[in-house]
């Protein structure tokens, strides 16, 4: 039995799908997490390789419908974004029309269209049990629904396959209301049996990379044909955020290959796709699949709007270079992900460059607890810390690495649109303020060599620790910091290491200063175990924090994001966290890098989505002539 609460969505007219949403795990049982989930996945993170991890999450912002409205059934005019006021002088680099509008606008009516083709980043992808996250995501989201969706721009939870929800007074049950129009590609309809078997999939299946975003379930029925309720061992603030978000599976074609292993044995892998293809409720249907390219075609009678597109074909390439040459070659309609340093080589091609906020992030934490130093703690002066962040020239690699596409004065690791507090913010760059702080810790370049050194002649040299594959743009950042730290008078030496000496000297030598990292994140926070003190990885081998970091006010904020029963809460409690982890600097923060998009000049359409950039692909058509940059039918570049 479910009550109202405070918590509850409930849109009884909702007749038009907004957007989509994925998983965060909360939970300190058997936590892999992001991290460990996007190591050995594909296809949920193709932008970023993190310094020993990764992390994924995304979205930020309501839908606004009257921009974009999306009927239930058909295609009209409705269906096609109202007209965008153009700017008198539209950004442009070289031949590209730069769009910052999250929500773009279109003037030209949607059309019919042909064939739309894209090119994936992940080279294995037919193994397509959505819960092994194996295949590069661009697939499953083609073809399937999640059943909630996480708003495009703000990561915000949104119905979808869900039209409604309700909790349950203490927060452990939670109710869902269904659509009654999906249909799966067979023609049956989808139901609540299709849900409860998706959801003990994610939870059960032995090759789920999302397992413990469902350890907190311990059960799932269905109510009727159109009602699911999920019982939570304990209250879980990521639940509706990142386990409700998962995409939907149908029952009737996996039911015997599940039941066929016993119950600890049982996975999807397996599955013969080859003889089945897979079946989904998704505005695509699956035609075929091979081992350079999988076909999909229009799902003509989807629930919400089909595509305007009558084909899609994903192929894929581990190499970038062939990816952008391909682009650039207008063999493919859109490229994602795009680094900066690629822009200038694509401004010679016509085109769209869209630019959108992303759940990115890139920082180097301290170590409080460096054991290959005499004195250990270091790192536990605020004024040493501090000195170091104001040494940074953030608005130099901003331009320089970036090329403008970054938030450099964002500061911590809340990246997620809904829950990022933006009165946490970096310091501009003073060196003069830099040394001065220095001094009061006693750190003074007495023998005029650069270097700042106590009275007993210990020098103000530091040691960053770094894997050597993580993002580029990370690694040209501290390349860079090592000036600028010098100039205030401190010496770094970054270590670029291999994944298992990086994992050593972390884990378990703790011989650092500082570690770097960049990923991205879930649409829920689950960095608590980044700051969070019962997360030192000295103390607890399933923990993140790598720098024995402890601050009660981050402690009670985590805890009260835990006990938080909405998103209001668990903001408020995000706040307190990042005012304490920036007042008393857990790390240098090096801000939060955006996404770039390229779209070919006859593709219009293009919607933004922070989850998964190219997910929206049955929103776009293609227009027989393509737009110059300074035609006024582009898309609105304001924003």
């Amino acid at each position: 039995m479910t009550t109202d609460s405070s918590n509850d969505f409930d849109d009884e007219n909702f007749d038009t799908p907004p957007e989509k949403v994925r998983q965060v795990p909360n939970l300190l049982v058997q936590r892999i997490g992001r991290r460990e989930l996007l190591l050995g996945s594909a296809a949920v993170l193709p932008i970023l390789a993190v310094g020993g991890s990764v992390d994924r999450l995304t979205g930020r912002g309501r839908r606004n419908s009257a921009q974009l409205s999306t009927p239930v059934a058909g295609k009209s005019t409705a269906a096609t974004p109202s007209p965008a006021a153009t700017p008198a002088t539209a950004e442009t680099i070289g031949r590209l029309r730069v769009i910052r509008d999250e929500r773009p606008t279109y003037t030209s009516t949607a059309e019919e269209s042909g064939k739309l083709q894209l090119m994936l980043t992940a080279g294995d992808n037919l193994n397509f049990s959505p819960a092994a996250f194996v295949q590069d995501f661009q697939i499953p989201i083609s073809y399937l629904d999640p059943l909630v969706w996480i708003d495009e721009v703000t990561l915000e939870p949104q119905p979808w396959l869900a039209k409604s929800w309700k909790w349950s007074k203490d927060n452990r049950t939670i109710t869902y209301t269904l659509r009654a129009d999906p249909k799966w590609h067979d023609g049956s309809g989808f139901t609540a049996d299709d849900v409860v078997f998706s959801l003990y999939v994610y939870r059960d299946d032995v090759a789920s990379n999302v397992r413990n975003f469902f350890v907190a379930m311990d059960r799932a029925e269905a109510l009727d044909k159109h009602t699911v309720q999920v019982v939570l061992t304990e209250p879980d603030s990521n639940w509706l955020l990142n386990a409700s978000s998962q995409l939907i599976m149908q029952k009737k074609q996996y039911n015997d290959h599940w039941n066929n292993r016993p119950e600890g044995e049982r996975t999807l892998t397996g599955f013969d796709w080859e003889k089945n293809r897979p079946v989904g409720t998704g505005p695509w249907r699956v035609d075929g699949a091979s081992e350079k390219s999988i076909a999909f075609s229009a799902n003509n009678k989807y629930w919400g709007d089909p595509p305007y597109f009558s084909d899609l074909t994903l192929r894929w390439d581990v190499d970038p270079l062939k990816r952008f040459d391909a682009w650039k070659g207008g063999q493919i309609d859109l490229l994602w992900p795009v680094r900066p340093s690629d822009i200038q080589s694509a401004s010679d091609s016509t085109g769209f460059l869209y630019v959108a906020d992303a759940p990115s992030i890139m920082f180097a934490a301290f170590n409080f607890d460096n054991q290959g130093r005499e004195q250990r703690d270091l790192m536990s002066d605020l004024n040493l810390r501090q000195a170091l962040s104001l040494a940074i020239d953030r608005d130099k690699y901003a331009q320089q690495i970036f090329q403008g596409f970054i938030h450099q004065d964002r500061a911590g690791t809340v990246a997620q649109p809904w829950a990022y507090d933006p009165s946490s913010v970096n310091p501009p760059r003073d060196v003069d303020a830099s040394k001065e702080m220095l001094k009061k810790s006693g750190w003074i370049d007495r023998d005029g060599d650069g270097i700042a050194e106590k009275k007993n002649g210990t020098k103000l040299k530091l040691t960053l620790i770094v894997e050597n594959n993580a993002r580029p743009e990370l690694l040209a950042v501290l390349d860079g910091i090592v000036a600028d730290l010098k100039e205030a008078g401190a010496a770094l030496d970054v270590n670029k290491l291999g994944a298992e000496p990086f994992q050593s000297r972390w884990t378990s030598t703790h011989d650092f200063d500082l570690i770097a990292f960049a990923y991205d994140l879930y649409p829920g926070f689950t960095d608590f175990d980044l700051y969070g003190s019962a997360w030192d990885i000295r103390i607890n081998s399933q923990g993140f924090n790598p720098g024995a970091y402890h601050n009660k006010n981050v402690d009670d904020a985590i805890q009260g994001y835990f006990d938080a029963s909405d998103l209001d809460e668990q903001k408020a409690a995000l706040a307190k966290l990042q005012k304490a982890a920036n007042d008393d600097l857990f790390g240098l923060w090096f801000g939060f890098p955006q996404n770039l998009i390229l779209v070919r000049p006859d593709v219009l359409g293009f919607q933004p989505n922070i989850q998964w950039e190219t997910w929206d692909t049955r929103k776009l058509w293609r227009i027989a002539n393509p737009i110059e940059t300074d035609n006024p039918e582009a898309p609105d570049s304001t924003g």
